[in-house]
């Protein structure tokens, strides 16, 4: 119990590190002091500063796919027996979740480490890649081809691109756009207004390519 508890502490402050100050701004001795236990404990439990890193996004992972699956995001495996409306309640929820976590208010851990990857790769950007991000475009494309059936598949890609990018404008703006709107942080319910929005403009724009009529 006690060793358990004291990895949860290192990888609770861990986590609230690296969003704060970046892996390379984090040292191993800062977690320690932020968990109250001493640098050995930390080389015990995880070795090194990056596989504590990796152990991090691995836990944020975890969070997000069980999130995701509480509040009805994550599509079953089989898309074709579901009708329309359910299809449109799972992207609206999907779109939900990824705003909450990357957004807020306030934005959490996972969105906050996912900007500063964006903006300042660290060498675990491989394993967010292949154990994330991959695996969420795959969901994701496979609810856009639902919408829009016959699309080749270039365009499929680009309907999920186009998705997953009005999703990233509202964090990776957040500063411009805070500043735009005359608020010191978004406002509580944003998220919901705006994956209704997302989800609703997104379908309007894939029904038009599954028409055949983009590019007239």
């Amino acid at each position: 119990m006690f060793v358990e508890a004291t990895k949860d502490r290192l990888l609770t402050a861990a986590g609230e590190l690296f969003a704060e100050r970046g892996f390379q701004g984090t040292t191993v001795r800062d977690i320690a002091t932020r968990a109250h236990v001493n640098v050995a404990a930390s080389n015990y439990h995880y070795g090194s500063k990056k596989a504590l890193y990796l152990a991090v996004l691995r836990a944020q992972f975890a969070d997000i796919r069980a999130t995701l699956r509480a509040r009805g995001g994550a599509p079953p495996e089989d898309l074709r027996g579901m009708s329309r409306r359910a299809l449109v309640g799972v992207l609206r929820a999907r779109v939900n979740v990824m705003l909450d976590l990357l957004i807020g208010p306030p934005p959490g851990v996972h969105g906050t480490l996912m900007h500063r990857e964006m903006c300042d790769p660290s060498e675990a950007l491989p394993v967010i890649v292949d154990e994330l991000i991959l695996p969420m475009l795959s969901e994701m494309r496979a609810i856009v081809a639902r919408f829009a059936p016959g699309v080749e598949r270039k365009a499929l890609e680009r309907c999920t691109w186009s998705i997953v990018g009005q999703v990233l404008f509202y964090r990776f703006s957040m500063p411009v756009m805070l500043r735009v709107l005359g608020v010191a942080a978004y406002p509580r319910g944003l998220a919901r207004e705006l994956s209704a929005h997302i989800t609703e403009f997104s379908l309007g724009g894939m029904e038009r390519m599954a028409g055949g009529r983009h590019g007239r």
